[in-house]
């Protein structure tokens, strides 16, 4: 974690920034996923304030002990934010030596209601004693996009549960199961398995229902004999893993078969050809060319993927408008899809890591070939 500080702050001096705030008051449940990641702290709410010399993390009564007990040995020390924030809040800029200095806003981790009572605080300062606030740019989300040592393990203990507790699951599909319950089996699975939960609502979609890419489960039979398309995740140790498989209870038809080698072999095309270096745009062309070479190019509507940690959906993009750069240690989706309406979807989605310049696939779970659909 202090190595994430000196990281910050060499970051701050290069955007010309002298503090940097995470959050603002009031914002119970915003920013938590950074919070964790600067602090290290797991409650729900806190401001953080960091410059050259100090990392203050500002709690009330509620998280003061908490705070000291997660924060202190990452580096922070911790400040009672007590009273009226337009009090506490011009104290702790006060107390930072922070009069005329620049003072930059993850806007991404407050709402502009919370940016409205930094300025009611601003506003019972004395002009001289303000700090200049500007938008921060997306100093920590840039950080996280590339993942260390600790964080790759824990995320890749997400996946493995992930990928086990679906290869239960599809041992135990049948088609009188519904969607909902389906659903409810691999959230079970997950939990016997050592996850904290699923890292998002898991989507199961059968038949028609599967042409939305991100459908509800419904209380209906998943059937024989036509797309099971099941989106998928555990959380670990507050990391998240993604994974998607798209399955067939009985024989599927000649359609299915050739649209899911469409998808299989985009993807596969994907990851055969990323590297680092290329934009988000760049990468995603890759399995979006390759199906639209098929004629099934109006039929994949989202982009190709996109970074997962603390969130399930964070940097890096990749799709046809994402201009990132992708680096080393990033940590990304692939995930190709084609929806027809009134007949379903098919989507395959993996984790990968770019490592040593190329993508190396993190998610083993079961993963039907096209040549076996086809016997």
């Amino acid at each position: 974690m202090t190595d994430r500080l000196t990281r910050i702050r060499a970051a701050m001096a290069e955007a010309g920034l002298d503090a940097l705030m995470v959050a603002a008051p009031h914002e119970e449940n915003l920013g938590g996923d950074t919070r964790y990641y600067v602090a290290g702290f797991t409650g729900s709410a806190g401001v953080i304030l960091i410059t050259p010399e100090r990392a203050i993390f500002a709690a009330d009564f509620r998280y003061a002990e908490q705070a000291s007990n997660e924060c202190v040995r990452r580096g922070f020390e911790v400040f009672r934010s007590e009273g009226k924030h337009t009090v506490w809040l011009p104290r702790l800029f006060g107390e930072a030596g922070l009069s005329g200095k620049r003072l930059g806003l993850t806007t991404r981790d407050m709402t502009y209601a919370g940016f409205l009572s930094i300025q009611d605080a601003l506003a019972e300062m004395a002009e001289r004693d303000r700090p200049q606030v500007v938008p921060a740019p997306p100093i920590v989300e840039a950080l996280r996009a590339q993942k260390d040592g600790q964080e790759l393990a824990i995320i890749q203990r997400a996946i493995d549960i992930a990928d086990a507790a679906f290869d239960t699951l599809e041992a135990d599909l049948s088609p009188e199961l519904t969607e909902v319950q389906v659903a409810g089996l691999f959230r079970r699975n997950v939990k016997f398995a050592g996850a904290d939960d699923t890292s998002f609502d898991t989507i199961v979609a059968a038949g028609p229902h599967g042409a939305m890419p991100h459908a509800q489960p419904r209380s209906e039979p998943i059937g024989e004999g036509r797309p099971i398309v099941i989106d998928m995740g555990a959380r670990y140790r507050h990391y998240c893993s993604d994974l998607t498989r798209t399955v067939v209870l009985g024989k599927p038809d000649t359609k299915f078969a050739e649209i899911y080698e469409v998808v299989f072999e985009a993807q596969r095309a994907a990851i055969q050809s990323i590297e680092v270096g290329m934009t988000g745009a760049q990468a995603d062309a890759f399995a979006r060319d390759y199906i639209t070479a098929r004629g099934r190019g109006e039929q994949f509507g989202h982009g190709l993927g996109h970074g997962i940690g603390l969130q399930v959906h964070e940097a890096p993009q990749v799709g046809a408008t994402a201009e990132n750069v992708l680096q080393e240690g990033m940590v990304f989706t692939i995930e190709p899809g084609i929806y027809i309406p009134g007949w379903g979807g098919v989507r395959i989605e993996d984790i990968v890591i770019l490592e040593n310049g190329k993508p190396r696939v993190l998610s083993h779970a079961s993963k039907t070939t096209p040549q076996e659909f086809e016997q």
